[in-house]
C-alpha cells in the first residue's frame, strides 16, 4: 500500500510544479506588457515635455519601482514556488482543483488523502483496504493535466501590444525613444530643448598645459544663426569674439585647472564641455658633478645650469634635475636613451662617463603629456691626445761615439716616463746576447708639465763598439693617460755606423794628407812672412820715423800672421780630432800612443803665446810711431816666426815618421788577423760536411784582402822613401808571392772540390802569412833599436860640442873683462866671436836635424837656440862699437841659454837610455815604452828650489871673500854662478810648466804662480850679475814657502781627484763645457717656471711654458 500512496503523492507534487510554472507564464507576459508600456509613457513623455531634472528623477524611480514590483510579484514569487520555496498550496488544495476539473474523481482523492491521515493514527485493515481501493481508481487520472499552460496566449497580447508599438517606434522615430531615454538615465543632468542652430567645437581636443592660454573656436549652423553667442562658465559669461556670421572664438587665459563651460545664444543653451588642463612637466634648474679623472690632478667643480660642456676624456659627470609635473624623465645621448634614476622631492639623476664627444638631450613626460619640450646640448670630450717628442742631436768634435741631445716633449697633460733606447743591428762579433737585445736607458723629467725639455749623453764606447758594428737608437716617451693607458711616441730612428777598419784607414789616410798639405802650406806661408818682416825692418831701418806705409805694412803682416795662427788652430784641431778617430776603435801599443800624444803635444805647441804677445805689443807700437821700439819688435818677431817654422818643419817629419810607423803597424796587425782567418779556414775545409762553394767565396775574400795588403805594403814603402830620414823596412817580395801562389792553389784545389789538399795549401799560406808578419816585427823593432842608438850617439856628441861652445864662450867672456878696447888683442875677441857663432851654427844644423827624429827633444830647444843666436849676434855688433860692458851682459846671456840647452838635451838623452833600458827588459819587443818625463811637481821644484838655496847662501860668502881679496877667483866663481842661473832657469820653466798644467782653468787653485815665476827671473838676474844680497836670499825664502803652499794644494787636489776620478771623468765626457753651460741656463729656466703660482689655469701655464720654451740664450 505504501508504494501506490506513494506514487499518488508524485503525481500531486508534479500537479503542483505545473501549477506555479503556469503562474510564471502568465506573470512574465503581464509583466512585460506592463514594463513595456510604462516605459513607452515616461519616454513619449519626456521626448515632447522636457521635463526638468526633478520630474525625470522621480519618473526614473517610478519606473523602477513599479518594474521590480511587477517581477517580482507576478514572476519572482511563483518562481521561488515552483522550486518549493516558501508556502505553496497543500495536497488537499490541489485535490480539490483536481477533483473540479476532473468529474470522475471528484472526492475520491480528497477522501483517500483523509483516509490516510485516519490510518495515520489507527491502524486497520479495512481502512487500508478502502485506500487501496481508491488509488486504483485514481491511477489512470493524470493529475498534471488538470493545468493547461496553451491557456496563456489569450494573455499575450498584453505584452505583444506595447513590444509591437515600441518596435515601431524605434524604427519610425528611434529619437524619441533615444533621447527620452537618455534624458531619463541622466536626470541629474540639465537638459535644453534644441535650439534651432548647432553649437559645433572646432578644436579637436579641448585640452591645454597649465599655464597656457587657450583659444576655442565655435562654429554655429542651422536654419537660424544668432548674432551673438556667449560662453558661460561658472556663474559668469563671457561674449565670444565674432569672426564671421558662423565663426566664434574666446580665449581662455593662463589656464590653472579644468575649466567647464557652455554656450548661450537665444535662450536656447548648447551642451556641457570641460577645457581640461594639463600638468606641464618643467625642469625647474639642474647641475653637473664633473669628476676630473685622478691623474689629471685637476680639482672636481660643479656647474650649475650649464648643459654644454667640454672635458677632458674619462671624466664621470653627474647630472643633478630638479622637475616639476614630471613622473617619466629621460636622456637621449648621441640615438641612445637613457632613463633617469628618480629621487626625493621630483628631482631626477644621471650620470656617465665621458670618452667621446656626445650631443644630449633632456625630454620631461607624465600621465597627459609627453616630451613637450626638449632641451638639447653638447659635449666636447677632448681626448688625451699622444705625445709629441723631436730631438736635436749633435757629435763631440773629438768622438764619433760619444753623442749628445736636446730635446722636447710635449703633451696635453703631463707623462710618466721618457727612456733612451738603443741595439745592435750588426754586430762583428756576432754574439747573439747583444744582438737584437734592446737596451733601455730612463732620463729624468718632470712628469707634472705639459713640456719638457731634456739633455742625454750617449757614450757607445761603453758598449765595446768595434769597427763595422752598427747600432739603431731612438727616444721613447709616454703620456700619464689613466684612462686608456700611457700612450707612446718615438723619434725618429737613428743609426749609428761604427766605421771598418777599412773606412778607419782611408780616414786617417785622407786626414794625414790634409794635414801634411797644410803643414806644408802654413811652412811657406811662414817662410813668406819672415822675409816680409826683414823686408819691413831693412825699410823702417832707413827712416827716421815710421810713417804711413810702414804703418800699413806692418798691419798686413800681423793680418798674415794671425790668418797664420788660425790656420795652425785648424791644423791643430783637425791632427787633434785625427788621433781620437783613430784611437776611438783600436788600441794602439803602448809606445806607438805614447808617440803619439807627443806629437800631438808638438801640434799644440806650434800655437806661440809669446808670438800673439810680440804682436799685440807691435800693434800698440805702431800707433805710438817709435820706430826703435817698433825695429826691436820687429827682431824678436822674427826670432819667434823663425822659432816657429822649425817647429813646423820638425812636426811635419816626425808626423811623416809617426804616420809611417802606424801604417806599418797596421800592416802587422791586418796581417796577423789575415794569418789567423786563413787558418780558421784551413780548419773548416777539414770538415766533411763544409759547403765547398761557401769555402771557395771565404777564399777569395781572403785573397782580395790579400792583394790589398800588397797594395797597402807597397803604399808603405813608397811613403818611406819620401821621408827626410828612410826607415830600413823589411823585404817580404819573396814571402808576398810565396804566400798568394799557396792562396791561388787552395783556390783551385776547392774549385775541384779537393778540401783536404786546399786545407794544406791553406794552412802552408797561413804560417807563411805568420812569418812575414814575425819578419815585419823583427825589422822594425831592429831599426827602431839601430835609430834610437844612432840618435843617442849623436845627441851625446852635441851635448859635448855644446859644453865646448859653453866653456868657450865663458873664457871669452872672462878675457873681455881685462882686455882694453884700444888692444890691437880685442879684435881677436871679436873674430873669436864670430867663430862660436860659426862653431854653434854647426851645432843647430845637427840639433835641428836631431830633433826631427827624436821626439824626447822638447820644443823649447828651438827656444834658447834663437836666444843664443840673438845674443851671439848682439854681443859682436856691441864689440864692433866697443861697448865691452853690453857685450858681456850678452855673452852671459848666450851662456845662460847654452846651459839651459845643456841641461835640456841631457834630459832628453837620459829619457831616451831609460827607455832602451826598457825596451832590453821587455825582450826587445817594445818601443819607448814609458811615459818620457814626468811632469812637474811643487814637490820636487820646491826641492830643487831648497837646494838652489843652499848654494846662493855659500856663494853669498864666496862673493863677499872674493871683494876683501881684491877680486881674486873670479873665474872659477862665474863657472858656478852660470850653473846657478842655469838650475833657477829651468826651475822657472818647469814652473811655467806646471802653471799651465794645473791652472788652466784660470781659478789658481796652487796660488799666482805667474808671480813666483817673476821672482825667480829676478834671481836670474842677480846671479847672472853677482849681485846675491840679503834682499835677493829673502826673496828665495819667500819662493820656498810659495812653493811649500803650492806642494800642499796640490797633494789635496790629487787626493780628492784620486776619490773622485770615475765620477770627475764622467762627468766631463758628459757635460761638456758648452752642454753643461746651456744645461744650467734651461735649469735656471726651469726653476722660474715652477715659481709661477699653481693658482693659473692649464691654458695660462701652457702659455708660460711656452714663453720660456721660446727664449733664446
Amino acid at each position: 500500500m505504501s508504494g501506490n500512496y506513494s506514487i499518488l503523492i508524485q503525481k500531486l507534487d508534479e500537479f503542483i510544479r505545473k501549477y506555479y510554472r503556469n503562474q510564471v507564464i502568465k506573470g512574465c507576459i503581464y509583466a512585460t506588457g506592463i514594463s513595456v508600456a510604462f516605459f513607452l509613457f515616461i519616454t513619449i513623455a519626456e521626448h515632447f515635455a522636457w521635463m526638468s531634472p526633478v520630474m525625470r528623477a522621480v519618473f526614473f524611480y517610478l519606473y523602477l519601482a513599479v518594474v521590480i514590483a511587477v517581477l517580482v510579484r507576478l514572476v519572482i514569487i511563483p518562481l521561488l514556488k515552483m522550486m518549493r520555496l516558501g508556502k505553496v498550496i497543500s495536497y488537499q488544495q490541489a485535490s480539490a482543483i483536481i477533483g473540479n476539473h476532473f468529474a470522475e474523481v471528484k472526492d475520491k482523492l480528497l477522501n483517500t488523502l483523509q483516509l490516510n491521515e485516519q490510518l495515520q493514527h489507527h491502524d486497520s485493515e479495512l481502512l487500508r483496504a478502502g485506500i487501496e481501493q481508491k488509488i486504483k481508481d485514481l491511477n489512470p487520472v493524470p493529475f498534471s493535466g488538470a493545468i493547461d499552460l496553451s491557456k496563456n496566449k489569450k494573455y499575450l497580447p498584453y505584452a505583444l501590444l506595447p513590444l509591437g508599438v515600441l518596435v515601431f517606434i524605434l524604427f519610425a522615430a528611434p529619437n524619441i525613444i533615444k533621447d527620452g531615454t537618455t534624458r531619463l538615465v541622466h536626470y541629474n543632468e540639465t537638459y535644453h530643448k534644441p535650439a534651432p542652430f548647432v553649437f559645433e567645437i572646432k578644436n579637436k581636443e579641448l585640452t591645454v598645459i597649465q599655464q597656457n592660454d587657450f583659444t576655442l573656436t565655435l562654429k554655429v549652423s542651422g536654419a537660424e544663426l544668432p548674432d551673438q553667442v556667449y560662453l558661460k562658465t561658472g556663474d559668469r559669461q563671457f561674449k565670444m569674439d565674432k569672426e564671421d556670421k558662423q565663426s566664434f572664438t574666446y580665449t581662455f587665459h593662463h589656464v590653472v585647472k579644468n575649466t567647464p563651460f557652455q554656450f548661450f545664444a537665444d535662450g536656447f543653451y548648447s551642451d556641457n564641455f570641460e577645457l581640461k588642463a594639463v600638468p606641464n612637466p618643467t625642469v625647474l634648474n639642474f647641475n653637473v658633478e664633473i669628476n676630473y679623472p685622478a691623474y689629471l690632478g685637476r680639482k672636481n667643480e660643479t656647474l650649475k645650469n650649464t648643459g654644454d660642456l667640454q672635458v677632458p676624456a674619462g671624466t664621470y659627470l653627474k647630472w643633478n634635475f630638479k622637475t616639476e609635473n614630471t613622473n617619466k624623465f629621460s636622456v637621449t645621448m648621441n640615438d641612445s636613451v637613457y632613463p633617469a634614476t628618480a629621487v626625493e622631492g621630483g628631482s631626477y639623476q644621471f650620470s656617465k662617463r665621458m670618452l667621446h664627444s656626445a650631443t644630449y638631450s633632456i625630454a620631461t613626460a607624465n600621465d597627459f603629456l609627453a616630451n613637450k619640450d626638449t632641451l638639447s646640448y653638447s659635449i666636447n670630450v677632448i681626448p688625451d691626445q699622444y705625445p709629441t717628442i723631436s730631438v736635436e742631436e749633435q757629435k763631440d768634435s773629438l768622438s764619433t761615439q760619444r753623442l749628445f741631445f736636446r730635446g722636447l716633449i710635449k703633451d696635453d697633460y703631463g707623462f710618466s716616463k721618457l727612456a733612451f733606447h738603443y741595439r745592435f743591428l750588426k754586430n762583428s762579433n756576432d754574439t747573439t746576447s747583444r744582438s737584437d737585445k734592446l737596451m733601455s736607458e730612463l732620463i729624468s723629467i718632470n712628469k707634472n708639465t705639459t713640456q719638457n725639455e731634456f739633455f742625454h749623453y750617449w757614450d757607445a764606447s761603453t758598449l765595446g763598439v768595434t769597427p763595422g758594428d752598427q747600432l739603431e737608437y731612438y727616444f721613447e716617451v709616454w703620456d700619464n693617460d689613466g684612462v686608456s693607458g700611457p700612450k707612446s711616441a718615438r723619434s725618429q730612428t737613428q743609426i749609428f755606423k761604427a766605421p771598418t777598419l777599412k773606412e778607419l784607414a782611408e780616414n786617417t789616410e785622407k786626414t794625414n794628407e790634409n794635414v801634411k798639405k797644410d803643414l806644408q802650406e802654413s811652412l811657406k806661408q811662414a817662410q813668406k812672412i819672415q822675409k816680409q818682416i826683414a823686408e819691413a825692418a831693412r825699410k823702417l831701418l832707413d827712416k827716421k820715423n815710421p810713417d804711413y806705409e810702414d804703418k800699413k805694412r806692418v798691419e798686413e803682416l800681423l793680418r798674415q800672421q794671425k790668418e797664420l795662427d788660425e790656420k795652425l788652430n785648424q791644423i791643430k784641431t783637425e791632427q787633434q780630432q785625427n788621433l781620437a778617430r783613430q784611437n776611438e776603435y783600436k788600441n794602439n801599443e803602448s809606445q806607438l800612443a805614447e808617440k803619439q800624444q807627443q806629437i800631438q803635444e808638438l801640434f799644440d805647441r806650434l800655437q806661440n803665446p809669446e808670438l800673439k804677445e810680440l804682436m799685440r805689443q807691435l800693434e800698440q807700437m805702431m800707433a805710438q810711431l817709435d820706430k826703435q821700439k817698433v825695429q826691436d819688435m820687429l827682431d824678436k818677431m822674427k826670432m819667434s816666426n823663425k822659432d816657429l817654422e822649425k817647429q813646423m818643419d820638425r812636426t811635419l817629419e816626425l808626423f811623416k815618421q809617426l804616420e809611417l810607423e802606424q801604417k806599418l803597424q797596421d800592416a802587422i796587425t791586418n796581417l796577423d788577423k789575415l794569418a789567423e782567418d786563413q787558418k780558421k779556414l784551413s780548419d773548416k775545409s777539414k770538415e766533411k760536411n763544409a759547403d765547398s762553394q761557401k769555402l771557395k767565396e771565404e777564399q777569395n775574400e781572403l785573397n782580395k784582402q790579400f792583394e790589398e795588403l800588397k797594395k797597402d805594403i807597397a803604399e808603405l814603402e813608397k811613403k818611406n822613401q819620401e821621408m827626410e830620414f828612410p826607415q830600413e823596412l823589411a823585404n817580404t817580395e819573396q814571402e808576398q808571392k810565396d804566400i798568394e801562389q799557396d792562396m791561388q792553389q787552395s783556390e783551385q784545389e776547392l774549385n775541384q772540390n779537393n778540401k783536404s789538399k786546399a786545407s794544406e795549401s791553406q794552412k802552408k799560406a797561413s804560417e807563411k802569412m805568420q812569418s812575414m808578419s814575425n819578419k815585419m816585427k823583427q825589422q822594425m823593432a831592429q831599426s827602431e833599436q839601430e835609430q834610437a842608438e844612432e840618435d843617442m850617439a849623436s845627441l851625446r856628441y852635441l851635448l859635448e860640442n855644446l859644453l865646448r861652445f859653453s866653456f868657450d864662450q865663458e873664457a871669452l867672456m872672462e878675457d873681455l873683462r881685462t882686455v882694453d878696447v884700444n888692444n890691437p888683442s880685442y879684435i881677436k875677441s871679436g873674430q873669436q866671436q864670430k867663430k862660436l857663432q860659426d862653431d854653434f851654427k854647426i851645432i843647430e844644423d845637427s840639433l835641428f836635424a836631431l830633433s826631427k827624429r827624436v821626439v824626447q827633444i822638447q820644443h823649447t830647444v828651438n827656444t834658447e837656440i834663437s836666444a843664443i843666436e840673438s845674443n851671439i849676434q848682439k854681443s859682436i855688433a856691441f864689440l864692433q862699437e866697443r861697448q865691452v860692458p853690453v857685450a858681456r851682459s850678452s855673452q852671459q846671456y848666450v851662456m845662460t841659454s847654452a846651459n839651459n840647452l845643456a841641461l835640456l838635451l841631457s834630459e832628453a838623452l837620459e829619457q831616451m837610455q831609460q827607455q832602451q833600458q826598457q825596451q832590453k827588459q821587455g825582450n826587445g819587443s817594445c818601443k819607448k815604452p814609458g811615459k818620457g818625463k814626468p811632469g812637474p811637481s811643487a814637490e820636487k821644484l820646491k826641492m830643487m828650489q831648497q837646494q838652489l838655496t843652499e848654494q846662493m847662501k855659500n856663494m853669498k860668502g864666496k862673493l863677499e871673500g872674493m871683494k876683501k881679496n881684491g877680486g881674486k877667483g873670479d873665474k872659477g866663481m862665474s863657472e858656478e854662478l852660470a850653473r846657478m842661473a842655469a838650475q833657477q832657469e829651468a826651475i822657472r820653466n818647469g814652473l811655467n810648466e806646471l802653471n799651465q798644467q794645473e791652472n788652466k782653468d784660470g781659478k789658481n787653485s796652487l796660488g799666482n804662480l805667474g808671480q813666483l815665476a817673476n821672482q825667480m827671473e829676478q834671481n836670474e838676474r842677480d846671479i847672472v850679475n853677482k849681485r846675491i844680497t840679503e834682499e835677493t836670499l829673502k826673496r828665495q825664502q819667500e819662493i820656498l814657502t810659495r812653493l811649500l803652499e803650492a806642494e800642499n794644494a796640490q797633494r789635496e787636489r790629487e787626493q780628492d781627484q784620486t776619490r773622485k776620478a770615475e765620477q770627475a771623468k764622467e762627468q766631463f765626457l758628459r757635460n761638456p763645457a758648452a752642454f753643461e753651460e746651456y744645461k744650467k741656463l734651461k735649469e735656471k729656466q726651469t726653476e722660474l717656471l715652477n715659481t709661477v703660482p699653481p693658482g693659473l689655469n692649464t691654458f695660462y701655464k701652457n702659455l708660460v711654458n711656452n714663453y720660456f720654451q721660446g727664449l733664446q740664450y
